[in-house]
């Protein structure tokens, strides 16, 4: 069963959620809902089958929020949580209230209630969680505070949670955080300076963060380069934003992202205005041969604004 979660993840990371997500769903359904009725044999095993479980549901929510349907994410995100309150799995469960559910919250713009989701489990979490787990919790928190236009608050924050992931040993750390390297942190601290407006030290911190996430990790490869393009964008120098729009482009045809085709949207509709600056005009070709659907969208946003 661990086998088959690391396999469902890394094809996810790969290739996005479209081609896999209904095999996850049916995996969950079947195979696993029928494992986890069978007795145990003992705490050890109800807590490893519980665990494994949760990081499959966890899986499933975040494929959900990529094909386009929170609501959904957020039922198995409880349902994960659920099964970490019935094991006493408490830092795993304060780790799926901040980075799952206070995620999604700012992912459909709800920046208050991705503060209380993150708050929550930051002070559920306290200091028994480890480094990492507690570093990831308070990133989220500072990302809610920076949506809400709070510097002090999420630098402060951002701060704290470098210091945190400083100290963590990954050998030491559960398996289930271990992901959490420098260059995720540091994608969380560019959303955190994008927010507030600050595009140079946005830039810095997506250097880390595309250079430290494995090569594998398409998705957030290319959700990266399209912040980096937008960060670009309001300097005001449209051919870096045109190049970093183009890899946006070039990772997020790899995938079957929902969420890299509407990031990718997103910084074609901000370059329209300039639709006719050669650099732009290229981008914007070569996403309509290679990516149509960022391009089709992108124009319903470009009308809506």
């Amino acid at each position: 069963m661990a086998g088959m979660l690391t396999m469902f993840r890394q094809l996810d990371h790969m290739h996005g959620a479209r081609a896999y997500a209904p095999q996850v769903g049916s995996y969950i359904d079947g195979e696993l809902s029928s494992l986890l009725a069978r007795p145990a044999a003992d705490e050890r095993v109800t807590r490893d089958r519980a665990r494994i479980a949760a990081g499959f549901l966890e899986l499933a929510g975040y494929q959900a929020v990529d094909t386009g349907n929170p609501g959904q994410a957020q039922a198995y995100y409880q349902r994960a949580l659920t099964l970490t309150t019935a094991t006493n799995d408490q830092a795993y469960g304060a780790y799926l209230v901040a980075v799952n559910l206070a995620h999604l919250a700012l992912h459909c713009g709800q920046p208050q209630a991705a503060l209380r989701w993150a708050s929550s489990a930051q002070a559920a979490a306290g200091t028994a969680a480890s480094p990492a787990t507690r570093s990831a919790i308070t990133a989220v928190v500072a990302r809610a505070n920076a949506r809400m236009g709070r510097e002090s608050e999420a630098t402060r924050l951002i701060l704290q949670a470098e210091e945190l992931l400083s100290g963590a040993n990954p050998q030491d750390e559960p398996e289930w955080i271990r992901y959490f390297t420098p260059a995720y942190l540091a994608d969380e601290a560019a959303h955190c300076w994008h927010d507030l407006g600050h595009s140079p030290a946005a830039r810095t911190q997506l250097a880390d963060a595309l250079d430290g996430v494995g090569r594998d990790k398409v998705r957030r490869l290319a959700i990266d380069a399209a912040l980096l393009a937008s960060t670009w964008l309001r300097s005001g120098d449209l051919d870096q934003a045109s190049a970093a729009g183009r890899e946006a482009v070039t990772y997020a045809a790899r995938t079957g992202s929902g969420r890299c085709i509407e990031r990718v949207a997103g910084v074609l509709a901000e370059l329209n205005a300039h639709r006719d600056y050669a650099p732009v005009r290229d981008l914007r070709e070569y996403a309509e041969a290679v990516l149509p659907e960022a391009g089709q969208l992108a124009l319903t946003m470009a009308r809506g604004s």
